[in-house]
């Protein structure tokens, strides 16, 4: 039991040595760069890619939206535009459940550290 301990303080102290700021004094952006630069990068990269396309393709659709004369293509416009804020807010949603994710995943690595420092002032 005391041989568990010891690893997983040891691997927590690498861990938090790492994250240079709590959770607590950190803001938004610093949560979010802070996802940049863990295992799921790429994908953070990806994603950001993907919304970045999805807004503009919905400001091209609204705009020739608003400037169609014909009430066919009109709606072609319009369903455009429709599918692309829907695409452009379902990536959204995905990246923010990301970051609350990543959140939830550090306050467990802390919790962990706390326990296994009890257990080990109470070993002694």
């Amino acid at each position: 039991m005391k041989n568990i301990n010891q690893k997983i303080l040891e691997a927590m102290k690498d861990d938090t040595a790492a994250h240079e700021f709590s959770e607590e004094q950190a803001n938004g952006l610093q949560l979010i760069g802070q996802s940049f630069k863990g295992t799921f990068r790429l994908t953070f990269v990806v994603i950001v890619t993907m919304q970045l396309i999805f807004a503009g393709m919905a400001i091209y659709c609204a705009y020739h939206l608003v400037n169609e004369m014909d009430l066919g293509l009109k709606i072609n416009w319009l369903a455009g535009t429709l599918s692309t804020v829907v695409a452009f807010a379902i990536a959204r949603i995905w990246f923010f459940m990301e970051l609350n994710r990543l959140s939830v995943i550090r306050e467990i690595k802390r919790v962990e550290l706390q326990v296994s420092l009890l257990a080990e002032t109470y070993q002694k």
